[in-house]
């Protein structure tokens, strides 16, 4: 009884809270608009096609545009010009075949790994965890995109090994 009294609570802050949030708006604005993706070419993560970006990554673009009813607004550059944008507010998500120590870090903030690349350098193995970035503060959005990078891991990973071949 008093664990349901504690989580009911629990669950009732929280919604009153409305948790999490974006600073900026992000998950309601791109929801029926439009995902602004700033895209490096970094094969297999990242490819570039006739309209956009391709690859695992540019998958997971299209499946978090999908999953909004939004529409793709797509800018390749190179990696330095698009984080800085994406920090400014300018861009929703860049996909680079960005890892979890990526120096820009501290710029943007970084999905927790969608997958996790095992490579052997001089006959050391070593894990290397791939990530997407969103906008600093924008929690509500990078909620939805780890949940959209956890419901679809398994195919992913079925993505990167058909494009290694």
């Amino acid at each position: 009884m008093q664990f349901r009294l504690l989580l009911y609570i629990a669950l009732t802050l929280t919604t009153a809270c409305g948790l999490p949030r974006d600073t900026e708006g992000t998950l309601d604005r791109v929801r029926g608009g439009t995902l602004r993706v700033g895209f490096v070419v970094d094969t297999p993560w990242v490819t570039a096609t006739g309209v956009g970006a391709g690859g695992v990554e540019g998958a997971i673009a299209a499946e978090l545009a999908r999953g909004l009813g939004a529409r793709i607004a797509w800018i390749h550059a190179s990696e330095t010009p698009l984080l800085q944008k994406l920090h400014d507010g300018e861009l929703d998500l860049v996909i680079a075949g960005l890892t979890k120590d990526s120096p820009w870090a501290a710029r943007a903030s970084l999905t927790r790994p969608y997958y996790v690349d095992t490579t052997t350098v001089h006959g050391e193995r070593t894990e290397v965890p791939h990530v997407v970035a969103v906008p600093p503060g924008e929690n509500a959005w990078q909620v939805y995109v780890e949940r959209v990078l956890e419901s679809r891991k398994r195919e992913l990973a079925a993505m990167r090994y058909a494009v290694a071949r």
